[in-house]
């Protein structure tokens, strides 16, 4: 009856954006130290300065909170009050991929192109192949948010109400990866193998190969489910508080760079393109990043 109520008001609230969870404490910052010789062109590409168009807009979502692209570049969304993923493709043409979910949040490719959607009612990770075919990949987790593939092929999930970070290997087994985490609800990998955490409680967490855990920023009202990481481009990610895309420096601060997104929840950017998904207006924006 708990579990239930809790989506209950999960569902009232997202009018203002997406409801996950609560405060937490403060974990340590991250230390400051020099930048090896070695990551240096890395630094200088992600602290060059960009511009973000918008393009278009695509509308009619039911809280959109997870976002992925295809090896065809057709756009997946997932509908996190609907119980379904849309697929856009290239013309604007909507239609239902797949459905019979709880709460669709985080969606993510693997290389054989089938498509991970994590339901956070169920707990449960969905395996989509590219005909449309749905079975369970994984059980047992705790209200699993974003998603997101390592470069080893291992699915990253932010398992928001046990506060950590699991892998879960192509045969299926689970890890934990981190623990002690805000509310976590997204997260994503550099080229570095270092991972970044959105904790609904507050602020981003960079955890590094070897698992050491800090604070990298508290510059947000209360960040969402959608994170990214590119070497070209560097962390982009979803405030939700305060209906916003920022970008984050090496040291912590971050940019606005597309604003007036109400209850901003879902992020993904794709070669120059930046998406960002808004509960409030059930709406995707497309963005050219130059």
């Amino acid at each position: 009856m708990q579990r239930l109520l809790t989506l209950a008001v999960v569902m009232l609230l997202s009018v203002t954006g997406c409801s996950f969870g609560i405060a937490d404490q403060e974990l340590p910052a991250a230390p400051k130290a020099a930048i090896p010789s070695a990551q240096a062109e890395r630094h200088q590409t992600t602290a060059k300065s960009i511009t973000l168009t918008l393009k278009k807009t695509y509308k009619g979502f039911q809280a959109p909170t997870g976002l992925a692209i295809d090896q065809s570049g057709n756009l997946y969304v997932s509908n996190w009050s609907g119980g379904s993923v849309t697929k856009v493709d290239a013309a604007g043409n909507y239609s239902t991929f797949a459905g019979g979910m709880g709460s669709p949040a985080g969606l993510a490719f693997d290389y054989a192109g089938n498509l991970y959607a994590a339901d956070y009612a169920q707990d449960v990770i969905y395996k989509i192949t590219p005909a449309g075919e749905k079975s369970s990949f994984a059980q047992g987790l705790h209200t699993p948010a974003g998603i997101a593939f390592t470069h080893a092929g291992d699915l990253l999930v932010s398992n928001r109400s046990s506060n950590e970070i699991v892998k879960i290997t192509p045969a299926g087994k689970i890890e934990s990866v981190a623990k002690g985490m805000r509310t976590p609800v997204g997260v994503a990998e550099d080229p570095d193998g270092n991972l970044y955490v959105t904790n609904y409680g507050g602020g981003i967490i960079k955890v590094t190969p070897e698992g050491a855990i800090s604070t990298l920023s508290t510059q947000f009202g209360r960040p969402g489910v959608g994170i990214d990481s590119s070497r070209q481009y560097g962390i982009f990610a979803a405030d939700n508080g305060d209906g916003c895309v920022r970008r984050l420096a090496p040291d912590g601060s971050t940019k606005i760079v597309a604003d007036n997104i109400g209850g901003c929840v879902a992020l993904l950017v794709h070669e120059d393109t930046l998406y960002a998904g808004g509960w409030n207006e059930g709406a995707v924006y497309v963005y050219s990043i130059h």
